[in-house]
């Protein structure tokens, strides 16, 4: 049954630290974080909440130090719901991840449920409990924070844990147990991956059209933009927007004037005009950028749609939604080029679903 939501505020090194004294050390966590990514490049973890199955924990982490926050975090076997998003904010502030994760919107997909479904609908389907979703989107970074954040974010880890027992139950009268490990370890080793800079400009919009010529300066451009989105703490969209990148592929401007002459803003010149002229004149013209591949021809439609067909009648038989079985991405990969499957298509779903794609293809 879920705790009573009485919690323990955590906003000292001292009451960290010895809460942490008390704890065992494979004790698993379940966790949920709110942080904040308005405006930055790199967001700002505002509250961890933790239930420990004993009781509900809130941390402040504009209080409390980073190695405080290691320690939670590190070595742990941490159960979040829909944790890609506070993996990635638990690594950027503490340099971290757990060595494991049960990740709840994974394994609740494995059971039969919708690929993204929510944590309160799963509290409602699951637990029949009704949960708010009024402080969802508020400042939480304010403090002190109000008594509806407070509430929210309680509730946020309160009926996580009897939600993950019934999920791990369920998987295990399924068979399933093994599935979801493997999809929350794939989650935790793609939690520190990043783009390479040079492919960054496959991100802007349009890009897919342009000349090699076009594509040269986009890519270095939009590595510029990257790095400096870092450096400055701005969304990349802040430093330099997308379609004034294309412009400035298109055009390649080599002198001030010329920049002005495109109707970029007067202080994007001012700061950057030489950074930009200077990448511009630097790209690497005799090495383009291959360009990304275009839509699948006739025959891979055909092929593609035979796939769907098959993926869709196992998928009825195993009771899971299709894209839990098969991504749309995966398909059209494996139908390009059967000789190169993709990682997520080994492991559970290789006899289910990719050896009978594979023979359908030949």
């Amino acid at each position: 049954m879920p705790l009573s939501a009485d919690f323990r505020w955590l906003d000292s090194e001292t009451a960290l630290r010895d809460w942490l004294a008390g704890l065992e050390p494979h004790t698993p966590l379940y966790l949920d974080t709110e942080f904040m990514r308005e405006r930055v490049f790199w967001a700002q973890l505002a509250l961890v909440q933790i239930n420990t199955g004993r009781e509900l924990v809130l941390i402040d982490p504009l209080q409390v130090p980073i190695e405080g926050l290691r320690e939670l975090v590190e070595g742990r076997h941490l159960v979040m719901h829909g944790c890609s998003e506070d993996l990635e904010v638990l690594w950027q502030t503490t340099g971290r991840l757990p060595a494991s994760i049960g990740d709840t919107q994974i394994g609740a997909a494995l059971t039969g449920s919708a690929l993204q479904s929510g944590y309160q609908r799963l509290v409602e389907d699951w637990l029949a409990v009704e949960l708010p979703k009024g402080a969802t989107r508020t400042d939480w970074l304010q403090r002190p924070l109000s008594a509806e954040q407070l509430r929210y974010a309680v509730q946020d880890v309160q009926y996580l844990t009897p939600l993950a027992e019934r999920l791990r139950e369920r998987l295990r009268e399924q068979g399933r147990l093994s599935w979801w490990q493997e999809e929350c370890a794939r989650m935790l080793r793609e939690a520190t991956r990043a783009p390479e800079a040079t492919d960054l400009w496959r991100q802007v919009k349009g890009a897919g059209k342009l000349p090699p010529d076009q594509r040269v300066v986009l890519q270095s451009l939009a590595a510029w933009r990257d790095e400096q989105a870092r450096a400055r703490n701005l969304p990349r969209g802040f430093v330099i927007r997308d379609q004034d990148l294309l412009q400035l592929a298109d055009r390649k401007p080599d002198s001030p004037g010329e920049l002005r002459g495109l109707g970029l803003h007067p202080a994007l010149i001012r700061r950057d005009g030489d950074a930009l002229l200077e990448r511009i004149q630097t790209a690497d013209f005799a090495h383009p950028p291959p360009a990304p591949t275009g839509p699948p021809d006739r025959a891979q439609r055909a092929l593609i749609k035979r796939m769907r067909e098959e993926v869709g009648t196992r998928a009825q038989a195993l009771g899971l939604e299709p894209e839990v079985l098969m991504r749309r991405r995966w398909l059209e990969s494996l139908a390009r080029d059967p000789e190169t499957i993709p990682e997520p298509l080994n492991g559970w779903r290789r006899e289910l679903i990719t050896e009978p794609l594979l023979e359908l293809m030949a």
